[in-house]
């Protein structure tokens, strides 16, 4: 359980979760003017900072989190590993997976050819057609591939920001530490030795 000494405010979380929603309106703004190739790397990039922000707020905090999501060679350190996390540890949807995946090989594509790469592309097609769709107002998306990651990856985006917002402010629990050392002494801590007859 939450240490409740631990949460704000539910004024000062909403406060919070404005400035983070206004952040990211912000940051859709200027990737709608990007071109196709900007966007896509820009698009990623926010989510994969998202998931690493997302994944140090719910781990434990120490050491072996921070080593675990950030710095050289950390095994949580890429785009892909962050998704496989998130989705392990049932932090995010089967859609939300699913459309943070596509856009991983969408942005595989972008970032590793210099030329001949567009949402015309029939491959880059293809992987766009596998996203959800999925809006808050469940209307459809208009318009093209583009579009529709647009469309779809923001509104990951925004519940990615929610639920952090939600972790860091104490609102949604963190992982919960399960913990234990066996002994065969009765325990006369709660919850820190299982005992064993």
């Amino acid at each position: 359980m939450e240490d409740p000494s631990k949460r704000i405010s539910s004024a000062q979380h909403a406060a919070n979760e404005r400035y983070s929603l206004e952040k990211l309106n912000r940051f859709m703004t200027e990737i709608r003017k990007q071109d196709d190739q900007a966007m896509v790397l820009s698009l990623a990039t926010f989510l994969e900072d998202t998931l690493g922000r997302l994944l140090l707020a719910y781990f434990r905090s120490c050491k072996a989190t921070k080593e675990l999501v950030e710095g050289f060679n950390a095994p949580l350190g890429t785009f892909g590993s962050r998704i496989k996390a998130v989705y392990a540890f049932g932090m995010v949807s089967d859609d939300e997976f699913k459309d943070m995946e596509s856009l991983r090989k969408v942005r595989n594509h972008f970032a590793h050819n210099w030329e001949g790469v567009s949402f015309d592309r029939n491959d880059i097609q293809a992987l766009i057609g596998q996203l959800s769709g999925y809006t808050v107002d469940h209307k459809p998306i208009e318009g093209g591939p583009r579009e529709k990651l647009l469309g779809t990856l923001s509104t990951c985006c925004m519940e990615l920001q929610v639920f952090l917002g939600r972790l860091v402010d104490g609102m949604t629990e963190r992982a919960p530490d399960v913990s234990h050392r066996l002994t065969v002494v009765p325990p006369t801590e709660r919850g820190y030795r299982r005992y064993v007859k």
